[in-house]
């Protein structure tokens, strides 16, 4: 498994409006995806103006091809109003896991 995590800071009191748009937008925009395992926003608990989405998906191949696919520069030109400065995009290969089962599938 595979997963993406867009790190982001958000002008203050913006959390509530970015929830609503991730809801209308990113979550609506991953289902016609092959391989998307899930799409979840994080909020801090730390700094209401923090937060991670993040989305997981079952082959590297299926993660490429979302890539290629060029959604991910049109959802985050959605929020573009909302940020503090440049999110920041990191992708990474689930290794481990308390669900060994995940890791035998791929």
């Amino acid at each position: 498994m595979y997963v993406r995590m867009t790190f982001f800071q958000l002008k203050s009191g913006k959390m509530q409006d970015l929830r609503e748009l991730y809801n209308k937008e990113v979550v609506s925009a991953h289902k016609n995806h092959k391989g998307i395992r899930f799409v979840h926003l994080l909020e801090s608990l730390d700094n209401k103006d923090d937060g991670i989405s993040l989305t997981a998906w079952d082959t590297k191949a299926d993660l490429e091809s979302y890539e290629r696919s060029g959604d991910y520069e049109k959802l985050v030109a959605k929020f573009k109003n909302m940020y503090a400065g440049e999110p920041m995009l990191k992708s990474y290969e689930v290794t481990a896991s308390s669900e060994p089962i995940i890791l035998r599938l791929f």
